[in-house]
């Protein structure tokens, strides 16, 4: 019934008004070669009742194709009125696996939805429904789109609605139709993961889409069965995002291999890079292979120019962008990239895949890195030191610096907090790394005795990220040379050398 009806409205679009012939007959070949495929009797059977209707002799493209309709549509009014006032739902999905992003796809999916429109009207109990990707909706151009917006339907997943099918499916799963979605997640998840809620921590590396969380949750139980877990660990979710990061990528690639082709070359620019990506940045390194990809895919050159490629990667949802420290993604603000938008951030779903697990691209402190300590031990075997640590009891005056120093961490991290351009999730990863930097040297305060090899370990350990740290922030323009953050920095390093004098030469 759909299919029919769907040939004859694509083909309104194409149809001469003179001679009645059709003018694609690329629509009329897809078509027949479709219902090639099908049984020449169909049956319709709902709530017990049955009915048939058969073609004895094939079926003959456009020449009884109008008698053919009539026909069937009068035998099906007139059996689906038997259904006692019950309704009939008709529901249509995979679309998207029959689209090629050409005017024969185009005419048959606008054939489609005019048909579902027409059904709706002639049948009163009988309700069809298409379900469509947005994107491609978005592209079908057709005269009578307008009769359609009261029929659209947008079907959006937020961070309350997701939740709780992820609990419908866990009901099933468990047979336990009274749990509740804190029940669900504190009996089978960790309460949190990398200090994020469970629940937040989940649907952050999803697309809003109930596959996605469902994918997710599906892996994390696996793995722990796998390891003969009662509850999901911590680890169990990070080591299943390696497997479902590779899995979104593909998905990604593949779902959009038909509009964006190129779209697999275009990822590989952001592998091994910081997630948090300033716009000139982006603009540097495809300026690299833009020419590249122009003679590659020659079809798609109007899209290949960076402010399309912006705004592709931002709709398809693998790019997010940073505006007054807040990171949104399509599905949160459907939209176009703006001008003043100078950074984008990789969606978490993508950069395990990527690797690209880092906001800001520098290696994170470490006070006691095993190329250090290799190189330490090789300087005391070629001295003959002796393998006796040095410690001291603290002095006045030792504490008293290094209390200064720390004091000094601090003060630099409020000063990040002022720079504007600085994105929320590079502010909040640099804060835990200074964070860490002056527990450790706290640490060491609290001790009635100082290791003093440790403690220069930890200085150069701390002074090495706070070179790299300017250096990063200074190149991706953060800040520059002269900025507040940057004295504070070199202040930071020079009070270091202080330190040392009071702890070697002092005591």
């Amino acid at each position: 019934m759909v299919a029919i009806a769907c040939l004859l409205n694509s083909n309104k679009a194409n149809r001469s008004v003179d001679n009645r012939e059709v003018d694609d007959l690329n629509i009329q070949e897809k078509f027949w070669k479709i219902i090639g495929k099908l049984s020449t009797k169909l049956t319709l059977g709902a709530f017990g009742q049955s009915f048939e209707v058969s073609a004895e002799e094939q079926i003959i493209p456009g020449l009884q194709l109008g008698e053919q309709l009539d026909f069937l549509e009068a035998k099906l009014k007139s059996q689906i009125s038997n259904l006692d006032g019950k309704s009939l739902y008709i529901l249509i999905d995979k679309v998207d696996e029959i689209w090629d992003d050409d005017i024969s796809s185009c005419h048959m999916v606008v054939g489609l939805l005019m048909a579902v429109k027409d059904i709706n009207t002639k049948f009163e109990n009988v309700r069809c429904i298409v379900f469509l990707r947005s994107d491609i909706y978005d592209q079908l151009q057709f005269f009578d789109k307008d009769k359609l917006r009261g029929d659209e339907e947008s079907i959006l997943w937020t961070q309350e609605t997701l939740p709780e099918l992820i609990l419908a499916r866990a009901r099933i799963s468990t047979m336990n139709h009274q749990m509740s979605l804190d029940d669900f997640l504190s009996v089978y998840f960790p309460s949190r993961i990398k200090g994020i809620a469970a629940s937040k921590f989940i649907l952050s590396h999803t697309l809003m889409r109930p596959r996605d969380a469902i994918q997710l949750c599906n892996l994390c139980t696996d793995l722990a069965r796998r390891e003969s877990l009662e509850v999901i660990s911590e680890e169990c979710v990070l080591k299943a995002l390696d497997v479902y990061s590779s899995w979104k990528l593909n998905d990604l690639i593949g779902e959009y291999t038909i509009n964006y082709p190129f779209l697999n070359d275009l990822l590989i620019l952001f592998s091994n890079t910081s997630y948090v990506i300033p716009r000139k940045r982006i603009k540097l390194i495809y300026g690299r292979v833009e020419e590249i990809l122009k003679d590659r895919y020659p079809d798609y050159i109007p899209s290949l120019y960076i402010d399309s490629i912006l705004n592709i990667l931002y709709g398809v949802g693998f790019l997010g962008i940073e505006r007054n420290r807040s990171t949104f993604y399509y599905y949160e603000n459907p939209g176009t990239v703006e001008v003043s938008d100078k950074f984008f951030v990789i969606h978490p779903a993508f950069r395990y895949a990527l690797k690209s697990t880092s906001s800001v691209n520098i290696q994170p402190y470490h006070s006691d890195s095993d190329v250090r300590q290799q190189s330490r031990y090789l300087s005391e075997i070629t001295r003959r030191r002796s393998p006796v640590r040095n410690t001291f009891e603290r002095s006045r005056s030792g504490s008293k610096e290094l209390t200064r120093w720390i004091r000094r961490f601090n003060q630099l991290l409020v000063s990040l907090k002022a720079v504007r351009e600085l994105p929320s999730e590079v502010l909040s990863e640099i804060g835990q790394e200074l964070s860490e930097i002056a527990s450790e040297f706290e640490m060491l305060m609290d001790s009635k005795r100082i290791d003093r090899d440790q403690l220069q370990l930890n200085i150069v350990g701390a002074n090495r990220y706070l070179l790299d740290l300017s250096t990063n922030l200074e190149n991706n323009g953060y800040i520059n040379i002269n900025s507040t953050v940057s004295y504070q920095i070199r202040e930071i390093i020079e009070m270091s050398g202080d330190i040392r004098d009071v702890f070697y030469y002092d005591w």
